[in-house]
């Protein structure tokens, strides 16, 4: 980022900055155990109790980050000056949140749906999710030390494409596994596991809103 004579006269607050990467430190660990989720989902091999207990987790990384969005609504209040613009800084915190509110209801939908087994897709879906939310923190790492985050804004979207072109084989693979079945549990299965690709795609979708945002901001700051 291009160095800005008013931060020597004007120092603006870096707090916000180490709320970003508390709140994509939730965002982190929930992308950690929904990968862990899949995974086990995926080979089968996942009892109910160890499911049950990741769910559990998700729900309470779900709580700490309302908290820490609350601070930063708070923390934007009070500061006289922030170190970009007021309504970035709050959107892009949505877009955290929302992605953890995404990851929560997924898992939440996998356990009231009493899922048991997902396609292997589901955790190729998990490891893109992971390597935008590790992303997306390496850029708040690098804009705290006014370094350029173009690199990790280019790496989020280019996963996003490469989620898109998945989810579409994912389902592509899902209709065509049904044509060759018959028979109402079939079809109800089918249901289920595409909005379980659905709701892994939204939450890549999530996550390159907030690389956008960011991209937005370095075209503002030069």
């Amino acid at each position: 980022m291009r160095f800005n004579f008013l931060d020597l006269l004007l120092p603006r607050e870096t707090k916000f900055y180490d709320l970003f990467l508390e709140h994509t430190d939730t965002l982190l660990d929930a992308a950690r155990r929904l990968r862990k989720l899949a995974a086990g989902l995926d080979s089968g091999d996942a009892g109910h109790e160890s499911l049950m207990a990741i769910i559990t987790e998700i729900k309470e990384i779900e709580r700490k980050a309302d908290k820490i969005e609350s601070k930063i609504d708070i923390a934007l209040e009070e500061s006289f000056i922030t170190p970009f613009d007021r309504e970035d800084i709050h959107m892009i915190a949505a877009f955290v949140d929302n992605t953890v509110d995404e990851i929560k209801a997924l898992v939440e939908k996998i356990e009231t749906y009493g899922i048991v087994r997902l396609p292997s897709r589901s955790a190729d879906f998990a490891d893109i999710i992971l390597d935008c939310s590790q992303k997306l923190h390496e850029a708040f790492e690098r804009m705290k030390k006014k370094e350029s985050v173009s690199s990790q804004v280019k790496a989020i979207g280019e996963a996003e494409r490469r989620a898109d072109v998945l989810f579409s084989i994912a389902i592509g693979d899902l209709f065509k596994e049904a044509a060759t079945r018959a028979g109402g549990a079939d079809a109800v299965e089918m249901i289920k596991t595409k909005e379980v690709y659905e709701g892994l795609e939204e939450i890549v979708n999530k996550i390159d809103g907030a690389g956008k945002l960011l991209r937005r901001v370095m075209i503002k700051q030069g």
